[in-house]
């Protein structure tokens, strides 16, 4: 599958230049899952082959998020406190960063990526059940 984005355009936008650090395997795997995400989304009119620059940029963004929930769950797996002459020392507590980043970077993806997306009507939701007296009116 052709993404819009590219491994190297999410190293460079979050600054990840260390592969022993952050595996190939994992940039890609989250860029092929921010491209699944959209594509269920996107407007059919958006051309594939060569789309927006917003487009990009907005997947960009979201496999970064997607990158920075999967360093989030390493961290958090690594986390320890340890006591040291009466010190406590904590490692792996990156997590809480990590996530609020994930956050930041998935809103401003979508925000990105908005005029792009297939209008969604909140009425199709709200019509797939019958009405029926809560209160037993």
């Amino acid at each position: 599958m052709a993404v819009f984005s590219s491994e190297a355009a999410v190293r460079e936008k979050f600054q990840v230049t260390d592969t022993g650090l952050v595996s190939s395997g994992l940039v890609v795997r989250s860029l092929s899952d921010a491209h699944e995400e959209i594509l269920r989304w996107i407007d059919l009119g958006v051309n594939a082959q060569s789309p927006p620059a917003a487009v990009v940029l907005g997947e960009t963004l979201l496999a970064g998020a997607h990158l920075l929930r999967s360093l989030a769950a390493k961290s958090a797996s690594g986390f320890r406190e340890v006591r040291v002459g009466g010190n406590q020392v904590v490692t792996g507590g990156k997590a809480a960063s990590l996530l609020t980043l994930s956050q930041e970077a998935e809103q401003a993806a979508w925000e990105a990526l908005g005029p792009y997306l297939r209008p969604v009507s909140g009425v199709d939701v709200a019509l797939a059940t019958e009405t029926r007296a809560v209160l037993g009116e």
